[in-house]
C-alpha cells in the first residue's frame, strides 16, 4: 500500500433533475478516488449495516483497496446534496452517525506500511489522535485537510495541527476563516506567517496557492470546456496532490497535477470523470493531459475573437 485516505465513506442522497439518487459518497472516497490514479491505496472508515454491498464492489472495481472499511452495527454516514447554479454543492441535511466513531485502532495493520496518509474532514480532536498514532507507528507522510463547518469550533485547535503534519490543504473560503481575514491575499499572508512544512490553498478554477517556507506559488487549473458537478474536488485535489507529491517530491509539479485531476473529476458527476484514471507514471499523465487538452482547445476560442 502507497496511500492510505481516512475518513467519512457516506451515503449521499442527492437532487438531479428534480428527483433523488442515492450515490456513494465521503471525503475519503474522493480522496481515494484520485489518489490510486498513481499508487496504491487503500481506505479506512466506518460504515453502518445500510452501506450498500454495491458500493463496496464500486470502490473494489476502481482499483482500491476496502480492507479497512469496517462494516459495524448502527446507520452510515449520509448526506443530503443540492446544487446551486453555479454548480456548487449545497449540504442540506447531514448525519456522520458511525462515522463519529472511526479511531487509529481502524486501521489495519498492513497499513502501517504504507508510504501517505491522508486525513480526510473530522473534527480536530479525531484528527489529532491519527496524528499522534501516525507519527508513534510510521515514518510516512501525513496530509491533512478540514472542512468549512469544523472551523467555528475547532479553528485553535487546527492551527496547532498545521505544523504536524507534512501537507496541509484547504479551499479559499475555509483559509479567510481560518485566518479571521476578509481576502484571500490578506488570508495567504497571515498562513505565511503560521508554522507549517506545507500549506496549499485552493482557489476553485483558478488553481491553487502553495506556501512553502513563507514563500507562495501559484499553480493554474488547465481549461475544461464543462463543469458539471464540483462534489468532491477539494478532496480529490488533497488525495491527488500526497498521491503524486509521493511520486515527485515536488509541491509545485504535484499541485499542477492535482489542480487536474479536480478539474476532470468536475466534468462529470460524482467521482465517474476520475474513476477509470490509473497511470504508472506521472508522465503518462501528463501525456494524456497534453492530448485531452488538445481536443478541448479545438473549442476554445481564442481572444482575438472578442476584439
Amino acid at each position: 500500500m502507497d496511500v492510505v485516505t481516512i475518513g467519512h465513506a457516506s451515503i449521499d442522497k442527492v437532487r438531479i433533475d428534480g428527483g433523488y439518487e442515492l450515490q456513494l459518497g465521503g471525503a475519503a472516497i474522493y480522496s481515494a478516488m484520485a489518489a490510486k490514479i498513481f499508487n496504491q491505496t487503500g481506505v479506512v472508515s466506518r460504515v453502518g449495516k445500510d452501506f450498500p454491498q454495491d458500493f463496496f464492489m464500486d470502490i473494489k472495481r476502481a482499483g482500491i483497496d476496502i480492507r479497512g472499511i469496517k462494516k459495524v452495527r448502527g446507520k452510515s454516514t449520509n448526506f443530503v446534496i443540492e446544487y446551486a447554479k453555479d454548480g456548487t454543492a449545497v449540504y442540506k441535511e447531514y448525519s456522520l452517525n458511525v462515522g463519529v466513531y472511526i479511531r487509529p485502532r481502524d486501521i489495519p495493520q498492513e497499513y502501517l506500511n504504507a508510504k501517505a496518509f491522508h486525513l480526510a474532514p473530522m473534527a480536530s480532536t479525531k484528527q489529532a489522535s491519527f496524528i499522534k498514532f501516525l507519527r508513534k507507528k510510521t515514518d510516512a507522510l501525513i496530509s491533512l485537510n478540514t472542512h468549512l463547518g469544523y472551523l467555528p469550533r475547532y479553528r485553535k485547535e487546527i492551527i496547532k495541527l498545521i505544523p504536524m503534519v507534512d501537507v496541509f490543504s484547504l479551499n479559499e473560503e475555509e483559509a479567510v476563516l481560518l485566518t479571521k481575514t476578509k481576502r484571500l491575499g490578506n488570508a495567504l499572508s497571515s498562513l505565511k506567517k503560521m508554522k507549517h512544512n506545507l500549506i496549499v490553498v485552493t482557489i476553485g478554477i483558478d488553481g491553487s496557492a502553495i506556501i512553502e517556507k513563507g514563500e507562495t506559488t501559484l499553480s493554474a487549473t488547465p481549461y475544461q470546456q464543462k463543469i458539471l458537478d464540483l462534489t468532491g474536488c477539494g478532496d480529490s485535489f488533497a488525495g491527488a496532490f500526497i498521491s503524486s507529491y509521493l511520486k515527485t517530491g515536488n509541491p509545485l509539479k504535484s499541485a499542477n497535477i492535482a489542480n487536474t485531476v479536480a478539474s476532470i473529476n468536475a466534468t462529470n458527476w460524482s467521482y465517474r470523470g476520475i474513476k477509470n484514471l490509473k497511470f504508472k507514471s506521472i508522465e503518462r499523465f501528463q501525456e494524456f493531459v497534453i492530448s485531452r487538452q488538445k481536443r478541448i482547445t479545438k473549442n476554445q476560442k481564442s481572444i482575438d475573437h472578442f476584439f
